[in-house]
């Protein structure tokens, strides 16, 4: 097995991992951007491809796949990549699954408590030269016992869930396929229909990748339906939600909190005025320098056990 890693910093202990077994690999040392062109290339020297999600994979490749191919996304979602390619017996698209969760669920909930506890707004007074206490909008609040609403039911939500079970919250979740996820019953979590999940919850968080199910499943008519003083958290892709309406909604309610860990690249004309109620983080949640190293040597396993 031949692999090709577009990845640039591909880990040393990874690549070392998948020498070892027998595997060739070379990495891309320039940190070039590579075009559907250049990918056709690759895939007829390589059995491999490492890619990320900046990385797009079309259904144009297909025409020039002549032996089996391996597409390795170091990334939940696969939105990235065609869904011919994904369903295609000529390639085989593999991506991590658990590599990430703790380190997305410590962000989503160091959004919820920086929300909460007005942490943001805090410290932009303090900045401003009106540190006292009295200018802060409204009082921080505690999230203990309060009512957590889960939008999807996967690995990340999974590590949610045993945080939330440290501030004694009540959790109701909504999922498309709930029999498929009732361990989480093992931590109190009910499963619920969207609208009820949506209405009933003080902090409402959606961890689902982007398909053609998820896009914008929260939808205009599903924001109208959630508390005008909830705490809502996407640290999925940015078209799960309608953005733009999300903001108005915050902008027409000041005890409406938000916060988002998106690709922040379209949204900037919305981003670009200072509200109390909103932080926003350039999708970082799943990139930090330990999930990073987990997120490389999944992919080195998962390939190894292929190649046996």
């Amino acid at each position: 097995m031949k692999v090709y890693s577009i990845i640039s910093d591909y880990s040393k202990e990874a690549i070392d991992k998948l020498k070892s077994s027998g595997i060739s690999v070379d990495v891309n040392s320039d940190n070039k951007n590579y075009n559907t062109n250049d990918l056709i290339d690759l895939l007829e020297k390589y059995d491999v491809l490492v890619i990320g999600v900046k990385t797009i994979i079309s259904k144009e490749i297909l025409k020039y796949v002549k032996s089996p191919k391996i597409i390795a996304s170091l990334s939940i979602g696969l939105d990235h990549i065609d869904e011919d390619v994904i369903n295609s017996n000529k390639v085989k698209v593999i991506n991590i699954k658990k590599s990430i969760a703790h380190s997305v669920a410590e962000h989503i909930f160091s959004l919820i408590l920086s929300l909460s506890k007005r942490i943001y707004e805090s410290n932009s007074l303090v900045l401003e030269g009106n540190g006292n206490r009295k200018f802060v909008h409204e009082k921080p609040e505690d999230i203990f016992g309060k009512t957590l609403g889960l939008v999807g039911a996967g690995n990340i939500t999974k590590e949610v869930v045993k945080i939330a079970k440290c501030f004694n919250m009540n959790m109701i979740c909504y999922t498309q396929n709930p029999d498929k996820h009732r361990d989480l019953s093992e931590y109190g979590v009910v499963f619920e229909d969207l609208d009820k999940v949506l209405k009933d919850s003080d902090i409402i968080n959606i961890s689902v990748p982007l398909n053609n199910k998820t896009n914008n499943i929260v939808s205009q008519d599903k924001i109208d339906l959630m508390k005008n003083n909830a705490i809502f958290i996407n640290t999925s892709r940015a078209e799960v939600v309608d953005v733009d309406y999300l903001l108005k909604k915050a902008d027409n309610y000041s005890s409406f909190y938000v916060g988002l860990d998106i690709d922040c690249d379209k949204y900037y004309n919305l981003f670009n005025v200072y509200r109390k109620n909103v932080i926003i983080t350039p999708h970082i949640a799943g990139v930090t320098k330990q999930s990073i190293d987990k997120m490389d040597l999944e992919i080195a396993k998962e390939l190894i056990s292929l190649n046996k």
